[in-house]
Order: C-alpha cells, then structure tokens, then sequence
C-alpha cells in the first residue's frame, strides 16, 4: 500500500486538502451533489450567500466551480509532482464548509489517502486512466449537475476549471525542478490540456480546457468568458483577466 508522505500532504493543503471533516460546519460528499435536491440547498445555503454577496443563482454556481476545481488541481499536482494518482472517485471525494470561514472556500477531503503508482514504463496509460478518472468521472457530471440547476453556461464552468489547472502547472514549473521532473510535468501538462482526447473529459468535439489555453499578454491570460464575479464585489471590481467585452454589472 502507497500513500502520500507528510510533507507532500503539506504540500497538496495548498489546494485545500484537509485530513480530516470534524470541525466543518457541513460535510458534503460529492456524490451527493448529483442529486438534484442536495445540490439546490448548497445554492440556496443563506450563509454562502451571505458570503458571496449574492443570491444569483448563475453567480453562485460559477464561484462553486471555481472552487470546486481545486479537486482537479490536487488530484492533477500530485499525480505530475509526486508520480501518485490519489482516488479521486466521487464517492471518496467530500466538501468541508467551515461555519468561521468569511469568505466560504470549502476545503476537500479524501476518506481513502492510498495512491496508485505507474507501472514501469506504463506511466502513459496510468496518466490516462487518472484523467479519465477525474474528469469524465467526476469534474465532468459535477459541472452538468451545476449547469443544470443553476442555468450557468457549461462553457463558463469548463474555464473556472481550466485557469487553475493552468495557474496549478505553470506555478509548478517555476519551481526548482531536476531534468526528469521538469519533463514529466511539461509532458503532463501538454496531456491535460492539448493532447487528452474529449472522451476522456466525457465532452464531444474537442479537448474542453484546450480553447481557453491562449497566450498571455503582458503575463495576463484574458479569459474567453466572464465569470461573474463581479456581482459578489460591493465595488463591482473585476478579475484582471475578465474579457473586454464583459458587461457592466447592473446590480449586485
């Protein structure tokens, strides 16, 4: 049996990975956002929204997602940092909301911390079925349960994931990395985001993070949708990278 060492435990509560689920306000397994009726009191949660200064229900499935993704962020830095694929199944997969937190950012637990490990020289089937793993069998069905209640565009959601795997993967590559660490995760990487096939993302026509990969411009990468954030902001103030042709807010 493989598990994570402490100090890359550490390391992955960057992305919000707790060790355990006893102090949160409410525990939320994953699979049971699938269901229609659970998922809707997650939207409806007077203190989350109170926390995000909305009650807009497009508004608040979109920051869902940009917190949610942080479960593709650390399933996808373990497996290229750390060569160990964390089960990201959904029925290991919880949210914690702690009732302290102001500014509502769910942290996530795992029940099963085991990890698998490639096989020798089969690390590129290993990597596949661990993306397909984590977004046609999880991030995918998360995103079309959120899209469905709250109307939010899937479009939208697919980019509040995809600017964190690559904000996750270009921070990574900043770091002090040897000749095989570095190309394991710039191999990783172009995977991901450019070469995995849309059948592992459960999408038809095309890889869904690969149109969002753009080049920045004066290191900002402009996204292709708005997010809505700015409906949470009493001042209205937006993302640096929300689009040029975003709308003005009429209101919060």
């Amino acid at each position: 049996m493989v598990n994570l060492t402490q100090s890359e435990f550490e390391q992955l509560k960057k992305f919000r990975l707790s060790c355990e689920n006893t102090t949160a306000h409410l525990a939320m397994n994953c699979l049971d956002l699938l269901e229609p009726e659970k998922l809707r009191v997650l939207i409806h949660d007077k203190n989350i929204q109170r926390k995000l200064n909305t009650s807009k229900k497009q508004v608040i499935g979109s920051m869902f997602m940009k917190r949610y993704a942080f479960v593709a962020a650390l399933i996808l830095y373990s497996m290229s940092a750390y060569n160990k694929g964390l089960n990201c199944s959904m029925e290991n997969v919880s949210l914690l909301h702690n009732e302290n937190d102001p500014i509502w950012l769910p942290h996530v637990y795992l029940k099963d911390l085991t990890v698998t490990i490639p096989d020798g020289s089969n690390r590129d089937q290993w990597r596949q079925t661990l993306v397909e793993t984590l977004f046609k069998g999880h991030i995918s069905p998360i995103i079309s349960a959120v899209a469905k209640e709250t109307k939010m565009s899937k479009t939208i959601l697919w980019e509040n994931t995809a600017i964190y795997i690559f904000w996750m993967y270009e921070t990574l590559l900043q770091q002090e990395l040897n000749e095989n660490e570095r190309a394991i995760i710039n191999s990783d990487f172009q995977y991901v985001v450019l070469d995995a096939p849309p059948e592992l993302f459960g999408w038809k026509g095309t890889n869904p993070l690969s149109r969002f990969f753009v080049e920045k411009v004066e290191n900002v990468r402009k996204r292709s949708t708005c997010c809505l954030f700015y409906f949470t902001s009493k001042n209205g103030d937006r993302c640096k990278t929300c689009p040029i042709e975003c709308n003005k807010p009429n209101n919060n």
